[in-house]
Parts: C-alpha cells; sequence; structure tokens
C-alpha cells in the first residue's frame, strides 16, 4: 500500500460513547492483526480470544489510523479502572508490587496496549505514531503531571527494542518479564518518562491539538470486513501461507 501518514485520517473515541458497530470493527481488526497468521492461534476464529473484544474496551479510549475508512492501525488507552493487560499478565498481587515499585497508586496508573498494525503499512513508522497519538490523548484528557503511564511490548518481533529505541518508553529496571501464553511472547514492561519528551515531542503536540478540535467530527463509518483465514484453510492453500 503505496500511501503516507499525510493521508491518514485520525479519530479517537471513548468505547461505550460509539455505536458497537465502530467498536466490533476495531477489535476484530486487531483480532486479525494479532492472529498474525497463526503465531497467535487465540485470536483465531476457533480461539477463545476471537474478535478480541473485551469488557475493558468500552471503558477504554482508542485511537484509530483510517485510510478510505479502512482501518490500519489502533491503540488503546486503559484506565486503571479496568483490567490492564499489565494486570491481566501479571496477576493482582505481582500488579501491587509493580504499582508500589513505581511508587504511584492504582488510581494514578494508564496504560497503552493493543498497539496494532496492519502489516501493508508498517514501513509508515504508524507504530511510534500510534504511541505519540496515545500520549497526547492522555494529557488531554488526565492531569499528566499525577499519572504513570505504563505499557508492555512483546519481544519475538522486538517490539520492545522498538518502542525503546523511538519513544520515551523505557524498561522498568528490577522488573522481570513474564511469558503469556495469550500473546505466545516473553512481555516486557514499561513505563513512559515524565515530560519533558525527548522523543516524538512535536508530534504528541500536534496530535494534542488534532484532538482538541476533533469533538464534532463524526466517526468513520468504517467499509472493511475483517476476516480471519482458519488454520486449517491456510494448510490446504498453500498460496495464503506468509
Amino acid at each position: 500500500m503505496d500511501i503516507t501518514t499525510d493521508e491518514l485520517s485520525w479519530y479517537w473515541f471513548k468505547g461505550n460513547e460509539v455505536s458497537g458497530r465502530l467498536l466490533q470493527d476495531v477489535c476484530l481488526f486487531r483480532s486479525c492483526v494479532l492472529f498474525d497468521s497463526g503465531f497467535r492461534s487465540n485470536f483465531g476464529n476457533l480461539g477463545k480470544n476471537f474478535g478480541d473484544i473485551q469488557y475493558s474496551d468500552f471503558e477504554s479510549y482508542h485511537i484509530v489510523a483510517c485510510y478510505n475508512q479502512e482501518i490500519l492501525g489502533t491503540i488503546r488507552i486503559s484506565p486503571s479502572s479496568v483490567e490492564t493487560v499489565t494486570l491481566n499478565i501479571l496477576g493482582l498481587t505481582d500488579y501491587q508490587v509493580l504499582i508500589k515499585q513505581l511508587g504511584t497508586s492504582l488510581d494514578q496508573i494508564v496504560e497503552t496496549n493493543r498497539l496494532t498494525i496492519d502489516e501493508r503499512v508498517r514501513k509508515l513508522n504508524l507504530g511510534r505514531t500510534l504511541i505519540y497519538a496515545s500520549i497526547a490523548l492522555i494529557e488531554n484528557i488526565w492531569d499528566r503531571s499525577q499519572m504513570t503511564i505504563i505499557g508492555s511490548a512483546g519481544n519475538n518481533t522486538k517490539q520492545t527494542d522498538f518502542i525503546t529505541k523511538h519513544t520515551d518508553y523505557k524498561k522498568i529496571p528490577d522488573f522481570p518479564g513474564r511469558y503469556s501464553s495469550i500473546f505466545n511472547d516473553q512481555i516486557t514492561f514499561l513505563k513512559y518518562d515524565n515530560p519533558p519528551y525527548t522523543k516524538g515531542a512535536a508530534k504528541i503536540e500536534f496530535f494534542k491539538n488534532l484532538f482538541k478540535k476533533q469533538e464534532a467530527v463524526p466517526w468513520p463509518r468504517l467499509t472493511t470486513n475483517y476476516q480471519i483465514t482458519p488454520l486449517n484453510e491456510i494448510e490446504r492453500a498453500p498460496e495464503l501461507t506468509v
């Protein structure tokens, strides 16, 4: 797909404030990306995470990058009032240990998660751009000086290395990673540096201004029906194998 980031349309919304169809489209897109030709089989048609719809989606904020009303990337911002990805992986006891180590409290935690990018546009650096956009939206919604931003990343595709290289996310020191069977990956836990930011500061300001002006912008009518090819069909059709 030969496009530039300047051609993308950007939207943000809270899950419980839009139509169920829009939220379903976003979640199905995530499920397709996370399935990754069977690498994370739980997100396939027969998996328990198919569709990737969770209760936390309704209370979370979502940022979506679109081209011609087709989703190309998305990221979710979850407040501490819902089960974050970090809590889900660690369990409550170790999650409380992490919060204490960070020197904060549960109500001052906000997490970015479910960063998913269409593989056709990964060369657009859309991953880091969505992270910058998420930091901007957090600053627009919460008092940034009171909040600790956390996240997590896998390592099979060097996602952790990419995120820490191109954003102000840092590995949480002296806190070991965990294997996640859902993501089929070793997960590293991250914390976003407090401002002033050293990476992507101009982009963050751009999105802060853009999102403040979007209150009257209608939500997109997405056109793509996201479908996942079952593993047995991939095996019967070698031309579909990536």
